[in-house]
């Protein structure tokens, strides 16, 4: 009898696929209380859940400007940006509560609401003595290492997609580039991320693995601590950006350590994250947290 259950309400589809999510209509289930950020293809608000009555961040695509992207996703194969979010649960990640499409036609994705800051806020105002930013730097990497560990490549590593709470604890948020750590993912071509944090190999259009996140963490925690980028080239030239990359080694931590502020076995680490040959990259984020945290015990308040 139970057989016979299970085979009556299973999820109808063709063998090997997923059942089909309902849509939802996303006016009747959220009441929108402030829009909190907006980027090229999405809208970003502070809603509240009227089912569940929490607070919450909602991520609502555009329909139009998103149909290419989706159209390439579909040749890729490549899962929804929520589905790759919701596999990482860690006190350092964004908990992605759902995800899917709505009856308008929208992909959205439904997250915890961080009420806090960007590090690259935290950079730019000043507000953290270098040990607090170390101590920052290894949730940061726990939060990376989490991801790689559930087989993902970010893809957008730097410092506006970590969110500092107001208990001091970061969150690494935003899967709209995340790809799958597989073969077919690790091809050449996929030339996407922040320009300012990105690996060598990404730009000359070499196979990938998660060792461009670590280059991408490694550049932002070279500017977050020296307050400089390991490749300067005129922002407003994007060519020239590339061309320093793949023909020049990037900036000696200790020549962009002007304050001459940082212990040289900081200078050390630096260099391994920004290496520019992947081979000589440092190899895992699982390590990392700890390598910040051994610094920073050294380190007067």
């Amino acid at each position: 009898m139970i057989g016979k259950l299970k085979e009556l309400f299973k999820p109808k589809g063709p063998s090997g696929t997923k059942p089909r999510r309902s849509r939802v209509n996303l006016q009747r289930r959220y009441t929108m209380v402030s829009q909190t950020g907006q980027g090229s293809m999405s809208l970003v608000w502070r809603a509240v859940d009227n089912q569940s009555g929490r607070t919450v961040c909602l991520k609502v695509q555009n329909v139009e400007k998103n149909a290419a992207a989706a159209a390439r996703s579909a040749v890729e194969l490549r899962p929804p940006e929520g589905e790759l979010a919701s596999r990482v649960v860690h006190p350092h990640v964004v908990r992605t509560f759902d995800f899917g499409q709505s009856t308008q036609g929208e992909h959205f994705v439904v997250m915890e609401f961080i009420d806090g800051v960007s590090l690259q806020y935290i950079r730019e105002t000043r507000s953290a003595t270098l040990k607090e930013k170390l101590e920052l730097l290894a949730q940061a990497a726990e939060g990376l290492a989490a991801v790689h560990e559930m087989k993902i490549i970010h893809h957008d590593i730097g410092p506006k997609n970590y969110l500092v709470d107001r208990d001091r604890q970061v969150k690494l948020i935003d899967f709209g580039l995340a790809v799958p750590n597989t073969p077919e993912f690790r091809r050449p071509g996929n030339r996407t991320g922040t320009l300012d944090y990105m690996a060598p190999e990404l730009i000359r259009r070499e196979p990938t693995d998660e060792r461009i996140d670590i280059f991408s963490f490694g550049s932002m925690a070279f500017q977050l601590l020296t307050d400089r980028l390991p490749y300067e080239a005129a922002k407003a030239n994007s060519m020239s950006m590339m061309v320093q990359r793949i023909n020049s080694e990037p900036l000696d931590p200790s020549q962009a350590d002007t304050s001459t502020s940082l212990p040289p076995v900081l200078h050390d680490l630096l260099r391994k994250l920004i290496a520019r040959r992947k081979e000589d990259r440092w190899p895992t984020m699982s390590t990392l947290p700890e390598a910040f945290r051994k610094i920073a015990s050294k380190v007067r308040r």
